[in-house]
């Protein structure tokens, strides 16, 4: 099996910051895309719970996991996952690898 990486992430916003936080979610998409090796444009997926209008759930692939270390290291992701971050009562991102499909 090949390895696919993805980034993911679990973002339970403060109350009504859910409009400001997607907006933040969104710079942080463009500057993924502005990198030398970006994921795939139009795979990065940010999807809201129906059951809790606070609860988000960012994912996308990447093609490399040397591109995702590019990705850390540039020095405006920080600052865009702190922007994020400061949003949230609780956020919790990082990098994955499937290990199983059905």
């Amino acid at each position: 099996m090949t390895l696919e990486i993805y980034t993911l992430g679990r973002w339970v916003v403060l109350p009504g910051r859910e409009d400001e936080f997607v907006s933040a979610w969104r710079a942080l998409a463009e500057l993924f895309l502005s990198l030398e090796h970006p994921p795939p444009e139009g795979t990065g997926v940010l999807v809201r719970s129906l059951d809790d209008p606070r609860v988000f759930y960012s994912f996308g692939p990447w093609d490399d996991p040397a591109h995702v270390a590019e990705m850390r290291a540039h020095p405006d992701t920080a600052a865009r996952i702190g922007a994020l971050v400061a949003l949230c009562e609780d956020a919790a991102p990082g990098g994955y690898e499937v290990v199983a499909r059905a």
